[in-house]
């Protein structure tokens, strides 16, 4: 039986365009845009942790391990990250927190769109409603920060994980 070689591919979902035909990073995107980037680019961060685990244990990607394991419903971000420490003890405290703070920031998008009106009075069609901080429900989410956020930290920690997967062996190629 012939083994494949697998080559982890980083790929940089919804690189939209203006009608200038350059990225805007700035384009006012709706809730539903920004859900969609952020949940496929945490997608993407888990995709290489998974491959830095079966670096360490496997000195290659292995998709069976990935699929049968790695992508098992119980296997949760946690559980994911708890492993990666382990396989990779000099992981830096700062990125840590940053791949924490992604992963809520992910589920706020993920768990959170019911939109809430205050007050005794039925809103007019079409109003805009707001969602409320499951955590605080005095305090109102605002998914462009969030949003904003995660572009800014998405970049950073997937070039960081990159280089991990690298350094423990892994080969790249780039989308």
């Amino acid at each position: 039986m012939q083994k494949t070689a697998w080559l982890i591919r980083i790929v940089r979902p919804h690189k939209r365009r203006c009608t200038k035909g350059v990225y805007n990073p700035m384009e006012k995107k709706t809730t539903s845009q920004q859900r969609s980037e952020v949940i496929e680019g945490f997608i993407n961060i888990e995709w290489l942790m998974n491959a830095i685990i079966c670096q360490r244990y496997f000195k290659k990607m292995t998709v069976k391990f990935v699929f049968d394991v790695l992508y098992d419903p119980y296997f949760s971000f946690g559980l994911r990250r708890n492993v990666l420490l382990k396989v990779y003890p000099s992981f830096q405290r700062d990125k840590i927190e940053d791949l924490n703070r992604l992963n809520n920031i992910r589920n706020y998008f993920g768990h959170c769109n019911q939109e809430f009106f205050r007050g005794p009075v039925i809103p007019p069609s079409g109003t805009k409603g707001v969602v409320p901080d499951p955590k605080s429900p005095s305090r109102d989410i605002d998914f462009d920060k969030l949003y904003a956020e995660f572009k800014e930290k998405e970049g950073p920690m997937t070039t960081y994980l990159a280089t991990v997967y690298k350094e423990l062996g892994g080969e790249l190629e780039k989308a």
